[in-house]
């Protein structure tokens, strides 16, 4: 099997798109297959349970029952006799001869199938555990964040949206906004998580919004206009602020010259020589790309400032003391270095400390420029290991198959100043015993229905474009980025549910080919005492396929467009 990984790794589109086969493959069949139970259970015959669309590939016939396996792998029916008006004879097994009861039942069943998966996956998720993966997946996807235990070891499913850095001259900064201020509500919408807040920025360029901020405990109103920003999709709007995040010391060096100065491992640093530090400092190299985006340029700025520093000042928390140290100022760049790379190939091992390439000095700011300039000649890196000087030489023309795509050969660099890495504080993530599972897979289920009925309103009122959407493409894609970054089986099922229940309410809208359409079809025939009659709802839904059909041509076409943004980098 081993031929099969270079033409993945050639076509990561055929890839994402072999990737979706399997969660949407298997979400359709667990829709239909509650389809077909309950028709089973209804006394109407069962032609066809396909999975896929088009033409049989393979299959076998049961009973009445042709089961197959078609042409297309996105989708599904069941067909079952009599559905189609006019292929109706009014024989008692047929779906249209059944009571409005009974069809309502079959058809209902398919999403209630999907949104107790969804319930299920859930579940599952929070009595297996969290990490942090899939932590910030979940959210992501719907707002609910772990972030907050309480003293008496309860979670705080929401957060504070706080300000912190914002780009000069932009729309943040114009429209009065301030670091540290908190977001209370935007156009009325409360505010409670930082996926909202950027939901709403992102679907309004160009739309002047009413914030509602708290400064100081002091509510203030402000009014920002969000940039345009041009992306494959269309345009985005952006107003070019981060999230305060929590800054704490993770590691520390012994002897280094932050320890001897007394700080700790889980010291909190609140400023930075006299300045609020609003976000976690990122030293690594690829801050000093040229094109890096605003917040780089930020990375930059606090990275000069402390290496024209003599001492550094730190301001501290440590379990709500406030303390305030001087160090002097050392920088060390140091490897964490991939399982079988070429780097570990040659010798490199996790923690040794650049000195040198082919002889030159090296900071993070140099850095940069040198692995650009020495990727496709040999060349050697000086390190220290344990305070002993070491060369080890690098041939780019012996480089290994699994170095990863952002390395350099295998090499992620941690840049620790004074001896300490920096990096977000992250609160204990809560565990869950079975019924608090249950508990916490239902009120996420309710938070995800509700946000995907939200972004359902707002395409309805042309808030939002449908460009936005997500078709089997997108979806694909995104499951190929998730098996890429090996995340863990919490991630994937927690992605797997929430595309469920993303079934079950997109088949439950009143459209007349979907579920819901079907279901609005049978509470007018409920009020009128009869149906509509077969030449109308033949018309119907041959109007609906079309419109079904070009509208996922057109979200397919902006997946695509998207997919080939990211492969060219953009």
């Amino acid at each position: 099997m081993e031929f099969i990984q270079p033409i993945l790794g050639i076509f990561p589109a055929i890839k994402g798109v072999l990737l979706a086969i399997i969660p949407l493959g298997f979400l359709i069949f667990i829709h239909e297959l509650g389809h077909f139970l309950a028709a089973k259970r209804c006394g109407v015959k069962v032609n066809t349970f396909s999975l896929g669309f088009g033409p049989r590939l393979i299959g076998f016939e049961h009973g009445d029952t042709d089961y197959r396996l078609s042409l297309l792998p996105f989708g599904g029916y069941v067909q079952m006799e009599g559905e189609t008006p006019g292929e109706q004879t009014g024989a008692e097994d047929e779906f249209a001869s059944a009571s409005v009861g009974k069809r309502a039942f079959i058809v209902i069943a398919g999403p209630v199938v999907n949104l107790l998966f969804g319930i299920l996956a859930y579940w599952l998720v929070f009595t297996i555990g969290l990490d942090y993966n899939s932590a910030e997946l979940v959210k992501g996807l719907t707002g609910v964040t772990f972030a907050e235990t309480q003293a008496e070891g309860q979670v705080d499913n929401q957060e504070e949206v706080q300000i912190g850095w914002m780009a000069e001259n932009s729309p943040a900064v114009k429209g009065g906004l301030l670091s540290g201020d908190v977001i209370v509500s935007i156009n009325g919408e409360n505010v409670n998580n930082w996926t909202t807040f950027q939901t709403i920025i992102f679907t309004s360029p160009e739309k002047e919004l009413e914030f509602v901020i708290n400064r100081n405990g002091n509510l203030k109103n402000l009014t920002i206009v969000p940039d345009v920003e041009p992306s494959a999709r269309g345009d985005i709007g952006r107003i070019s602020v981060s999230q305060t995040i929590e800054v704490i010391v993770n590691r520390l060096d012994e002897d280094s010259l932050a320890a001897q100065a007394g700080i700790q491992v889980g010291d909190k640093i609140e400023t930075i020589n006299g300045e609020k530090l609003y976000n976690v400092p990122f030293f690594e190299p690829g801050i000093w790309d040229p094109e890096t985006k605003w917040i780089g340029r930020k990375y930059q700025e606090l990275y000069q400032d402390i290496d024209n520093s003599d001492n550094l000042e730190l301001g501290l928390n440590r379990y709500g003391e406030k303390i305030t140290l001087q160090i002097p100022v050392q920088w060390k760049i140091k490897t964490r270095v991939q399982k079988g790379s070429t780097a570990e190939n040659a010798g490199i091992m996790d923690d040794d400390v650049l000195i040198s390439i082919d002889g030159k000095q090296i900071n993070s700011q140099s850095l940069y420029t040198t692995m650009q300039s020495v990727s496709n000649y040999p060349f050697e890196l000086g390190l220290l290991r344990n305070d002993t000087p070491i060369t080890i030489a690098i041939n780019p023309e012996e480089s290994s198959r699994d170095d990863a795509e952002d390395s350099f050969f295998g090499i992620a660099w941690n840049t620790y100043l004074s001896g300490m890495k920096l990096t977000p504080l992250q609160m204990p993530l809560p565990k869950y015993n079975l019924i608090e599972a249950g508990g916490m897979g239902l009120h996420t289920t309710w938070l995800t229905s509700t946000s995907v009925t939200k972004l359902l309103k707002k395409l309805v009122s042309g808030q939002v474009s449908p460009k936005f959407l997500s078709g089997p493409v997108g979806i694909g894609t995104m499951t190929s980025e998730m098996f890429d970054r090996k995340i863990g089986m919490a991630s994937i099922l927690f992605f797997v549910g929430f595309i469920s229940i993303n079934l079950c309410i997109v088949n439950l809208l009143p459209i007349p080919i979907a579920d819901g359409g079907q279901l609005l079809f049978f509470a007018m025939e409920k009020i009128r005492g009869r149906s509509l009659p077969q030449n109308a709802q033949a018309i119907i839904q041959q109007i609906s396929v079309g419109l079904l059909l070009a509208l996922f041509i057109y979200i397919t076409w902006y997946d695509i467009l998207s997919l080939i943004d990211r492969l060219s980098g953009n």
